[in-house]
């Protein structure tokens, strides 16, 4: 019977394997190398996780965003619609940002079709519409002029194309450029 990795080893090989992953890619991360990073040998490293394949699917679940999803965004509801909008959305993308390499890790190995990294994605993005369907009902009551489903689909695909198209940039430029997107998207969805 297989010994279950020490949970602080296990995490760090995790963390190691989303940093090597996000910097290359999976299929280009060598288990050699990870082991090395994480001053073991190779077998020990094949023990816990018997594949790359299997490594993948744990470095994307070792990470969880449910309790994010689940709180209440820090907006304060006493704002003008338009601006609790923009703040809503500038926290969104400043949580994103604090996880690039997974968002790194999730994008290109979707890319290459990778059934571990679609499945990942493919509920992070249902979590996350239900998060946002939910803000937008306890954040704006009546004050949204189309339905909250509809509208969290269409902040859904503006959130991850505005911070897709700027992940390449350095972190406070991007950040400057969102909350000026921020500002913008506001300004569409809802009235003065």
């Amino acid at each position: 019977m297989a010994l279950a990795p020490e949970p602080d080893q296990r995490a760090r090989i995790l963390d190691a394997a989303l940093r090597l992953m996000a910097s290359g890619g999976a299929h280009a991360m060598s288990m050699r190398r990870l082991a090395a990073e994480c001053g073991l040998n190779v077998a020990t490293l094949y023990h816990y996780f018997p594949s790359k394949a299997d490594l993948l699917r744990e470095v994307i679940a070792h990470q969880s965003y449910e309790d994010l999803l689940a709180q209440t965004p820090p907006v304060d509801l006493s704002l003008p619609p338009r601006e609790r909008l923009a703040a809503l959305l500038e926290w969104i993308w400043r949580e994103m940002a604090t996880q690039d390499d997974m968002w790194r890790v999730l994008l290109g190995e979707s890319l290459h079709a990778d059934p571990a990294a679609l499945s990942s994605a493919a509920e992070l993005s249902a979590l996350f519409e239900s998060a946002l369907h939910r803000w937008m009902r306890d954040l704006f009551t009546g004050e949204v002029l189309v339905e909250a489903e509809v509208l969290a689909r269409v902040l859904r695909g503006t959130i991850y194309g505005f911070f897709i198209e700027n992940l390449p940039l350095p972190y406070d430029d991007r950040m400057r450029f969102l909350a000026k997107r921020a500002r913008e998207v506001a300004a569409v969805l809802l009235p003065a």
